[in-house]
């Protein structure tokens, strides 16, 4: 008996040690799965990651100064930064997704992939899983500009959803959530939802280099 606690005793104290030296894989905590790469960055100012060649993070913050760029590669797709610009980034089954704060992006996807870019409450993405090209633009809480670069988008906001063709631009205004109505008919009216508003406007463009616009028109491109 006596020699079988022994032997206890210092299972015990291997355990504890491995733990303490991080050798012990069933106790560690895991660690977050790469999510992309940084193929180019010019004065970023990234919260997560801020430079060439850094690895991508699911939720990691993406930002640049006024006078920076930065594009990423995402799975099968790429995400460029334009200048004073602030996005988050987080996987999606078939890509990946990106929460524009301010500034402005461009989202691109190959064929079979997808993406989403979040913003004031709404949801951009290719309708399907065609190759896709999608420019968006942080105006206010109440205003986006968006474009369509390559493939259909898809706009939604609660139950509403609109499309946008290849090579359209459009103004998306979003309108405050109306307060309940009074009875009509003896029936309560059910409570507004937040509406938007698509006004077509002249090709929006982005200052990007000739190189890096390729590179987003071919998502395969390195």
């Amino acid at each position: 008996m006596e020699a079988s606690v022994r032997k206890m005793c210092k299972f015990g104290a291997v355990i504890v040690m491995c733990v303490a030296l991080g050798g012990l894989p069933a106790f560690a905590s895991p660690a977050s799965a790469p999510l992309g790469v940084i193929l180019a960055a010019d004065g970023a100012d990234g919260l997560d990651a801020t430079s060439t060649g850094s690895t991508i993070y699911e939720g990691d913050r993406l930002a640049t100064s006024s006078n920076g760029t930065l594009r990423a590669r995402l799975g099968g797709g790429q995400l460029f930064l334009s200048q004073a610009t602030t996005a988050q980034v987080h996987g999606l089954g078939s890509g990946f997704s990106a929460s524009l704060l301010r500034g402005t992006v461009v989202a691109s996807s190959a064929q079979g992939q997808s993406f989403q870019l979040l913003a004031n409450g709404a949801v951009i993405r290719p309708v399907n899983s065609q190759a896709a090209v999608a420019q968006v633009t942080w105006v206010s809480a109440n205003q986006l500009l968006l474009t369509s670069r390559r493939g259909t988008l898809e706009i939604a906001m609660g139950d509403e959803v609109k499309t946008i063709e290849e090579g359209a631009s459009y103004r998306m205004e979003i309108a405050d959530e109306a307060e309940p109505q009074g009875p009509r008919g003896g029936q309560p009216s059910p409570t507004a939802r937040n509406r938007f508003l698509l006004i077509a406007i002249l090709g929006i463009g982005v200052a990007t280099g000739i190189g890096v616009w390729r590179a987003l028109i071919s998502p395969d491109t390195p």
